[in-house]
């Protein structure tokens, strides 16, 4: 009787002819999904090991925890959102010397390149998109966004009171909290605005709503209260915004 050949077991490190940043990639893109679609206690280092076929130990060998894991999904695309923050931030600098940048140009600045990732960007940057939307709402998105978000945010919100001087930094960043709620809102995908108006949507200019959106943030940042000097005088400790 011919021996039954026995399957190979699956490795604990990466797979024979697949490179490590390879693997890191795909345990990176597979934990994104479950993250945004499970939240992060609905989402075990088994359920990830199981969508990347991998063992859970080969998970371990990259991300020695979740709590590792989650914060490099986290910092994989928010570098990349800093970078486009940052230069964009830069080019409006230069462009305007000392004058203060227009609203309308801090808000898209701000706004364009997470709404362009998630509207036009490959699936994982909805997922990523989602997850976000998450964490908005949670004690611990507050820590990772400050960690990944807050040096870039910090710099925006000091060019909006520069364009506002009014303003006292409490309302402004008031304005700027709800401006990232309304970023979230509109690239959460969830087909609300659809229902409500009664058609697929497909026939609308694509960038219809990034423009109403800009166009709402402007009104609402101008909208602002002045308030004394004095009350805007000192920082407040802690914000989370990206």
């Amino acid at each position: 009787m011919p021996a039954r050949a026995v399957a190979k077991p699956k490795l604990a490190g990466r797979p024979p002819g697949r490179h490590p940043d390879e693997t890191r990639e795909r345990i990176l893109d597979v934990a994104e999904k479950l993250f945004a679609n499970n939240g992060y206690n609905g989402t075990s280092l088994r359920d990830v090991a199981r969508g990347a076929d991998l063992q859970t130990a080969a998970i371990g060998y990259h991300y020695p925890t979740k709590e590792d894991l989650f914060d490099t999904v986290i910092r994989r695309r928010a570098a990349v959102m800093t970078e486009w923050r940052q230069r964009a931030l830069a080019e409006m600098r230069q462009r305007h010397g000392a004058a203060a940048i227009p609203l309308d140009e801090l808000v898209r600045a701000y706004v364009q390149p997470f709404y362009e990732s998630a509207s036009h960007g490959n699936a994982g940057w909805r997922h990523y998109a989602a997850l976000m939307g998450r964490l908005s709402n949670s004690p611990m998105g507050t820590e990772v966004i400050t960690r990944h978000y807050n040096a870039t945010a910090s710099e925006y919100i000091d060019e909006f009171l520069r364009s506002l001087p009014g303003v006292a930094l409490p309302s402004m960043i008031d304005g700027f909290t709800f401006m990232v709620a309304s970023m979230l809102s509109l690239c959460a995908g969830t087909g609300r605005s659809q229902s409500l108006i009664g058609v697929s949507g497909d026939g609308r200019p694509l960038n219809e709503p990034f423009s109403n959106l800009v166009t709402f943030l402007v009104s609402g940042f101008l909208a602002l209260p002045a308030e004394p000097q004095s009350a805007s005088a000192s920082r407040m400790p802690a914000y989370a915004a990206f």
